[in-house]
């Protein structure tokens, strides 16, 4: 017997976009692309994803 999911990743995406889009509705995309791109680059985990993709490095090699 199935127990109850606890954690619905497809859910969480979709609550995420919402916020998202809720928090960017009056900015031009443009600009709301820079934000989200420099809160990206602040982020301790994904900062240092984006700086490795931009060199050409995998992740995790």
């Amino acid at each position: 017997m199935k127990r109850g999911k606890k954690f619905d990743a497809v859910q969480m995406k979709w609550e995420v976009q919402r916020k998202i889009a809720e928090e960017f509705a009056n900015v031009p995309a443009s600009e709301a692309r820079r934000i989200q791109m420099e809160r990206i680059k602040k982020n301790p985990i994904l900062g240092e994803i984006v700086r490795k993709a931009r060199k050409g490095t995998v992740a995790g090699k």
